[in-house]
Formats: structure tokens, C-alpha cells, sequence
């Protein structure tokens, strides 16, 4: 992992899909070595890290000394040389230093199911929604990065597009979706095609402005497999944050240790919709020392749709706090969401009330050796008055929302890197609810259980 947290911030932010602030601050080294997994995954909130061209193979730097003729470098500086340039990932295309590069993944697994569900969905957990095993990600990425050099002007752009079963999670509306919330071109509720980046990037010294179709800046967790450890998202980043914004984005360079950020879009997951809502977006990522990272981001929103049929504004806090030491990273997350009049209760005094959300995520990272990574994740994720958890996808059993109370998760696994292009992540996770029923269904095993367990595999490759 780079020691040099701010400035792999920025560079992430110029390199990459708008990124989650939290996950450009902190996010450990899960695959390979530092310079590999920047080339698969610089993106993070629809929180990126995400899949960058791989780095020029370093050379050998030779030295004069007194003006006389530069003397050959030692060996041990060519063997490293080497061994990074062996760490790259083969890719289908050639990346070139400038321009535009075109990259991805494929992504698929299978997440069973100790209870066996009728259904054979793993109730409200995502994305790895389904025992019976799904293809995730067919990922394709076209980039021209930004490099001003702290100094003058540049420009580039991307586009991403998702091909299979996370489309489902990644849709705005006025773009996979119509301005009212129907679909477009997707009949199938499994598989299906997302656009869920396509922006313009101008670079200005430490300035710089995406202007388009982005990730959301907030959370932890992202949308592409190999910005993640596990292959299951917390609840959190599933229904507590927003996926995507369209708008723009600037990120500021301040200082060797600060970095701020600013936004303003077309509200949670909307590219274009009926009642366009802005939404003003605020974060810095500050690098308190060298093992300690501290992001933070504020979203203020109007007109946002209510369980009720109401529009209503929202807000969202993020904080990520990462601790780095030696082989070890820790990472605290508190999100706090509430939207004003969220919820309609005709036998209250006040019939409107504020409908609020919040939890706290904790990761636990540490790595074995350059092939292998252990990690833990436990959550607590509270839908205090029942109006985001619930099933997504057409099929659930359970309700799109309406289980009032709290949500926890405890998940195990490993990242193991056996090439620079393969990541397999095994993974067995144990859920449990406590709160109300929803219409006299619970959470898990189609609407009978309040708990679960996990257990399953994913497999990444990278091209």
C-alpha cells in the first residue's frame, strides 16, 4: 500500500471513475503488490480504484557523478525492476503512456446458502444476491487520464460499461431507466447492460473537473469487483449511500497532506428524471500521519422520492478513518442518512415525519504474503424507521422495503492472487436481523428467518 496517502488520493482522482473519498484515501492493497493492483483497480462511496492501465515497467535509472559518464545502476536495482515488471497484468490491448486505453475484467461466483431458499435468493444481501451462482461483471473500460504534474493544463475523459448481474444495482433514471423509473433496454431481471461512467475531465495544475455521468465520491465500498476485498457489499453501501451522479466534480490539491472536494448533481442515481433534484456534494481526504487517513463527505439533496410517493429532502454524512501498520489496515466507517418528511404516519400528531438511516462498518485487513490477504468485515446498519432495506431484485419474496430495525453482518474471507490477472476471493458470512417484521415477513429465507449464513466463492480476471 502507497505510504504516501494524499497524493495516491489525487492521482486516483484524476486517473480513475469518481471515486469514493474514503475508498481513494485508505483502500488496502487486497491484490498483488502496490503497483499491480493500481494498474487493475485506481479508481470509490455509488462510492473508484477501478481498473487503470498498468504503470511503464520501471528502468534502470543510471547516475553521474561530477558531470563524468552516468555509471551502470546496481544490480539489485535492476533485479526489483524486474520482478515489478513481472507483477504487471497481461492486457488484451496495449496501454499506452497517453491517450486512450481500453481495459477491464470479467467477474462471476456463486454465494450458497445454508437455508436453501425456494427462491435462491440470499434475501436483502448484495450483490451476490443468488445461490445458484451468477456472472457479475463483464467490465470494459475506455480512459484518457489527466497528468498536469501539479502544473499546467490536460484533459481526458472515460467511459465505463457493466455487462451482467450487478446492472441491476447501477441503473439512474434517465439513463437504463425512463425519466419516470420504467425500464429502457433492460427486459431481464438477471442479466443486463449499465453505462454507469461516461464523463470529460479537465485538469488545471491541482484543479481538477469531471464533468458527466461519475460514481458517487461517498462511502467506503464501490460498484467494481476489484475494488473490493469481498465479494458480498454491506448493507451500507447498498441502501445507505447513492451509486451515481451527473454533474460535475472538482478536486483540489490543497496541500501534501489535504485535499478537498466539491460537487454538484442531479440528486441519487438520476441521470435525467421528471423532478430533477440537486444535490450539493462536499469532502476532504486528510493524511493526519503516516498511518492514519481521515475522509469525509457531506451530500445534501432535494426532491428525492419518499416511500410515501412524497419528494422530500435528503442528507447523507460519510465519515472512513483508516490505520495502517506494518502488514495490518483497520477501517472505521459511520454513515448517517435521514430524509425530512421520509415517512407518512396518518395516526401521528405530526403525520410527516423524518425518516433516518446509520451504522457503522469495521474492517479488518491483513496481509500473509503477496499471494494471499485475510480480511473481516462487522456491521451494523440500522433502518431505524423501514424505508431502505429490503429485496431489489423482481423475484424477492420479501418487500423492496419495511423492516424497521437493525441489520448486522460478519464476514470472513480471502483474497489469493495466484497471477497478476486472476483474483479469487472465498468468502462465509453470517447475517442475523433484529427489529419489526415487514406485512409479517422477516429478512431472510424468503420472508421466514431472521438470520443466515453465507458461504461461497468469486473469481476475477483481469484483461
Amino acid at each position: 500500500m502507497k505510504r504516501n496517502w494524499l497524493r495516491a488520493a489525487a492521482l486516483a482522482i484524476a486517473a480513475s471513475g469518481v471515486v469514493p473519498l474514503a475508498a481513494l484515501a485508505q483502500r488496502p492493497a487486497f491484490h498483488l503488490s502496490d503497483d499491480s493492483l493500481e494498474a487493475a483497480v485506481v479508481e470509490p462511496s455509488a462510492s473508484d480504484l477501478y481498473a487503470a492501465p498498468p504503470a511503464t515497467p520501471a528502468r534502470p535509472v543510471t547516475y553521474s557523478v561530477g558531470g563524468g559518464p552516468a555509471c551502470e545502476p546496481c544490480q539489485a536495482c535492476v533485479e526489483e525492476a524486474a520482478a515489478e515488471a513481472e507483477c504487471e497484468p497481461w492486457r488484451l490491448f496495449c496501454q499506452k503512456e497517453c491517450g486512450w486505453n481500453v481495459y477491464g475484467w470479467l467477474s462471476g461466483g456463486i454465494m450458497g446458502n445454508s437455508q436453501a431458499t425456494a427462491s435462491n435468493f440470499n434475501g436483502p444481501v448484495t450483490f451476490a444476491d443468488q445461490r445458484t451462482g451468477q456472472f457479475n461483471q463483464a467490465y470494459v473500460i475506455a480512459e484518457k487520464t489527466i497528468d498536469t504534474g501539479g502544473c499546467g493544463t490536460d484533459w481526458g475523459g472515460r467511459v465505463d460499461v457493466l455487462y451482467g448481474s450487478d446492472y441491476i444495482f447501477t441503473m439512474a433514471t434517465g439513463l437504463e431507466l425512463t425519466d419516470d423509473g420504467a425500464r429502457k433496454w433492460n427486459s431481464n431481471p438477471d442479466y443486463g447492460l449499465a453505462l454507469p461512467q461516461a464523463y470529460l475531465e479537465l485538469g488545471y495544475n491541482d484543479l481538477s473537473v469531471k464533468l458527466g455521468h461519475f460514481y458517487t465520491p461517498i462511502g467506503y465500498e464501490v460498484v467494481p469487483a476489484t475494488g473490493n476485498f469481498f465479494y458480498t457489499h454491506a448493507y451500507t453501501m447498498q441502501y445507505g449511500e447513492p451509486f451515481t451522479h451527473t454533474g460535475g466534480i472538482a478536486t483540489w490539491k490543497v496541500a501534501d497532506d489535504l485535499s478537498l472536494i466539491g460537487a454538484f448533481v442531479n440528486g441519487w442515481d438520476a441521470f435525467d428524471r421528471i423532478d430533477d433534484a440537486g444535490m450539493g456534494i462536499g469532502g476532504f481526504i486528510y493524511n493526519a500521519s503516516d498511518n492514519l487517513t481521515i475522509a469525509y463527505t457531506y451530500g445534501y439533496s432535494v426532491d428525492e422520492s419518499t416511500v410515501w410517493g412524497g419528494l422530500t429532502s435528503r442528507h447523507i454524512s460519510s465519515l472512513v478513518a483508516t490505520y495502517n501498520r506494518d502488514d495490518w489496515t483497520y477501517v472505521f466507517q459511520n454513515d448517517i442518512g435521514w430524509q425530512e418528511d421520509g415517512i407518512a404516519d396518518p395516526n401521528a400528531a405530526d403525520p410527516f415525519q423524518s425518516a433516518e438511516w446509520y451504522g457503522v462498518n469495521q474492517y479488518l485487513f491483513y496481509t500473509i504474503n503477496d499471494c494471499w490477504k485475510a480480511g473481516m468485515r462487522f456491521e451494523w446498519f440500522r433502518d431505524d424507521d423501514g424505508v431502505r432495506v429490503g429485496g431489489l431484485r423482481p423475484g424477492q419474496t420479501i418487500p423492496a422495503t419495511g423492516f424497521a430495525g437493525n441489520f448486522y453482518n460478519l464476514t470472513a474471507g480471502l483474497n489469493w492472487t495466484p497471477h497478476a490477472n486472476w483474483i479469487v476471493r472465498p468468502e462465509v458470512r453470517y447475517d442475523w436481523y433484529d427489529g419489526l417484521d415487514a406485512g409479517g415477513l422477516q429478512p431472510y429465507d424468503d420472508g421466514t428467518r431472521t438470520d443466515q449464513l453465507l458461504f461461497g466463492v468469486d473469481v476475477t480476471m483481469l484483461w
